[in-house]
């Protein structure tokens, strides 16, 4: 456990670095869906954050990190989801302020935690469920980019769905266990990969760029 640490400061500032890029593009012409997308970075990277201070200095806020990577799995594969395809649907909802994003945050936030304390569903469930639909929201867009006439180069799309397969193959083959995978650990192995799924995003940022020419 006492290399835990590097690996989600890793995820962590790869994080914060993907929601760096998504910031500047909260100016552009679909504001509501890049901020999502922000939102859900910096969720996950605080996770992760607190997750590398919880390895690597101190246990004691166990329970911390536990309660912010669950919210991380309610929000931000599902988030990301949801902005990945409202920017490539083109939806004028939100394209010229941020408002409609806070609502879809609160709806998306208070839907897992009535799920997950009305007991209808176990909280482990909503989060894979909710990170199963982000993740399919997200390779729906990189499919829709390569099979129809998209604003993504074909590399880029290729990139952005091999990101979302590869999150939703750590997920399932990989997972957080304790035990070793080619000598490290599997925790290790999932917060690595899944930085490379997260840095993969840095390919749909066209979706989100404005073009000017359309608005003359």
């Amino acid at each position: 456990m006492l290399n835990f640490w590097l690996l989600d400061l890793i995820l962590g500032l790869t994080c914060l670095l993907m929601a760096n890029q998504y910031w500047y593009l909260t100016r552009e012409r679909f504001q509501s869906a890049a901020l999502i997308i922000v939102a859900a970075l910096l969720c996950m990277a605080l996770a992760a954050l607190v997750g590398a201070y919880r390895y690597g200095i101190d246990p004691g806020i166990t329970e911390l990190h536990r309660a912010l990577s669950r919210l991380s799995g309610f929000t931000s594969f599902l988030l990301i989801g949801i902005g990945l395809l409202w920017a490539r649907l083109e939806l004028t909802w939100g394209s010229d302020n941020r408002a409609p994003a806070y609502v879809v945050m609160v709806l998306v936030l208070a839907s897992a935690i009535g799920f997950s304390e009305s007991g209808i569903l176990m909280p482990s469930t909503v989060v894979d469920l909710y990170s199963a639909l982000g993740l399919l929201l997200w390779l729906l867009v990189a499919l829709l980019e390569l099979v129809g006439s998209g604003r993504l180069p074909r590399n880029h799309a290729l990139l952005l769905g091999g990101g979302a397969l590869l999150a939703v193959i750590n997920g399932l083959l990989i997972g957080t266990g304790s035990s070793k995978l080619l000598g490290l650990a599997r925790t290790n192995w999932f917060h690595l990969l899944l930085a490379v799924s997260v840095f993969s995003l840095l390919c749909a940022r066209p979706l989100f760029i404005r073009d000017k020419s359309a608005d003359e």
